[in-house]
């Protein structure tokens, strides 16, 4: 019996982030105001048709838009939302049919087997599997490719196929491609006295980045970075999938990330990037660059491998996130990539896991600030308002719209926000409590 209260005792500190269920941080009046803003947002897709249709993908596209419409119909019976769920998801199937699509999460065809499959799990399908040919592609596709002349990251890259293959998993192929995923991260990764990292060569960098390291370098973030790969690690540790291997890159990936933190005298903070040449800066306030995304992403990786060393480190950084000045956040809009609803949603999920008042505090704030925001797109759009100029880019996931609904659904509703398991910043893979149970 003693053995098993030790036991308790040490998992203690990690039963919230999978035993508890998912809590509305929001109430009364302001849970009034998300839940209209969601009807609000929900009335504008309409209005406007579903996106481009010719546009499938999960983060911008009708793909992202049917995991949209099937939360809203799993979190409130709205059978208006069930069946636009499975119009979307139809446009992007036919997309898929028809067109060449590559195999990026955010903008190919495991995007839109992803959005698939969580659709039909919300939805409560039974249909036949509809992703059994596309598990098999990717396995094809898998055995093709130079891992070297891959990008590795979330977005476009390897991490982003694991995302996918862990949501198929416990399915033979899916664990297949789980194993040859975390095999090719570890033919990629590199190390040094600090631990392990991933190397970006200068013809995978995007943007200005290209120009600003022309030699390449190392990414922190959790869009194209070490960050983002951290989950997709756990996942595969968690569902016994080279588990050997697993362990030894996410415990060097993770002291690699904590050893480059930069000291700002009120906490630790992750830089955007690492480069020969190029002194390193403190990041926005962010999901895909920054320190709430990617303490969130540590806190997911440190409760799999019951780390509370890893733990209290990734509370450090959201702690010191949230008490940063909104001015100097880098804030400009409401979408989630980079906007007021990514920062409230990843607070809120910062503080389901740990606790933390100071995180929830947080939450409320940004999702104040979309609030506002929302509304006073509404009053624009009113008859003899001016013109609409939403603080968002486009109907999608990732920067639009839909992405703004989800967050203020999770944030005004008891249902597991099971969507951001593709932002990397929730437990991915088998036993991950798919759509009812806590995070």
């Amino acid at each position: 019996m003693k053995a098993e209260a030790d036991s308790g005792a040490r998992d203690a500190p990690f039963a919230a982030a999978y035993g508890a269920s998912w809590r509305p941080i929001l109430s009364g009046h302001a849970r009034d105001r998300a839940l209209n803003a969601v009807a609000a947002l929900k009335a504008r897709s309409a209005a406007t048709g579903r996106a481009d249709r010719e546009d499938a993908s999960l983060s911008g596209g009708t793909s992202g838009l049917a995991v949209f419409h099937a939360q809203l119909a799993h979190a409130t019976g709205d059978d208006e939302a069930r069946a636009r769920a499975d119009a979307c998801l139809d446009d992007a199937i036919e997309v898929l049919s028809t067109a060449p699509l590559g195999a990026s999460l955010y903008a190919g065809f495991t995007g839109v087997a992803w959005a698939a499959q969580l659709v039909g799990d919300l939805l409560h399908r039974e249909d036949d599997d509809r992703n059994e040919a596309i598990d098999d592609a990717l396995c094809g596709l898998l055995d093709r490719i130079d891992p070297n002349e891959a990008s590795y990251d979330l977005i476009h890259g390897l991490t982003g196929l694991g995302v996918y293959a862990l949501e198929r998993a416990p399915r033979p192929t899916a664990e297949r491609c789980v194993s040859q995923l975390v095999h090719y991260l570890a033919t990629r990764a590199r190390e040094d006295d600090h631990g392990t990292y991933w190397w970006t060569g200068p013809s995978l960098l995007l943007g200005r980045n290209r120009t600003q390291y022309p030699a390449g370098g190392v990414d922190l973030g959790v869009a194209h970075g070490i960050a983002g790969v951290l989950p997709f690690l756990a996942g595969a540790r968690a569902a016994g999938i080279r588990t050997a291997t697993a362990d030894a890159l996410l415990d060097g990936a993770v002291r690699w990330l904590a050893a480059h933190a930069l000291d700002t005298g009120a906490g630790p903070t992750i830089p955007y990037f690492i480069a020969d040449g190029s002194a390193p800066r403190p990041a926005r306030s962010a999901w895909c660059y920054g320190d709430p995304g990617a303490a969130a992403a540590l806190l997911v990786a440190a409760r799999e491998a019951r780390r509370p060393d890893w733990t209290e480190f990734a509370t450090r950084l959201a702690i010191a996130a949230a008490q940063r000045p909104a001015g100097a956040s880098g804030v400009v809009d409401a979408g989630f990539c980079h906007g007021s609803a990514g920062l409230a949603h990843l607070f809120n999920r910062l503080h389901q896991m740990t606790g933390e008042p100071t995180l929830e505090a947080a939450a409320l704030f940004w999702l104040e600030r979309t609030l506002e925001w929302c509304e006073r797109v509404e009053d624009e759009a009113a008859p003899g308002a001016g013109p609409d100029a939403a603080p968002w880019n486009g109907e999608g996931v990732l920067e639009g719209a839909a992405g703004v609904a989800l967050v203020l659904l999770a944030a005004g509703t008891a249902v597991e926000p099971v969507w951001d398991r593709m932002f990397a910043v929730s437990r991915l893979g088998p036993g991950n409590g798919a759509v009812d149970a806590g995070a």
